[in-house]
């Protein structure tokens, strides 16, 4: 069964210690999202989570750049390590 980094943060939030966190946000969007029965918390929960990943994704590539690349331009130059097995 594949679980994603995503799920795996989640069952490691639900199981951290939580600690309040002051926010402010428009006195008008705060209502909108009440009237709609919106989580605040879990919002934040899931969008952070997002961004955090979104943030480790790009720094991991920035850090592996200089690979990456030595690995495409071999690729290039060489074909796929064994591509004469390939059934596609």
């Amino acid at each position: 069964m594949f679980v994603s980094r995503v799920q795996i943060m989640r069952t490691e939030a639900a199981q951290e210690d939580k600690s309040p966190v002051n926010l402010r946000i428009r006195t008008a969007l705060k209502k909108r999202a009440r009237d709609l029965g919106v989580n605040l918390s879990q919002i934040l929960y899931r969008t952070l989570e997002q961004e955090i990943s979104r943030r480790e994704q790009e720094a991991w590539i920035a850090e592996n750049s200089d690979a990456i690349k030595a690995y495409n331009k071999r690729v290039e130059a060489r074909g796929l390590a064994l591509a004469s097995y390939r059934s596609f």
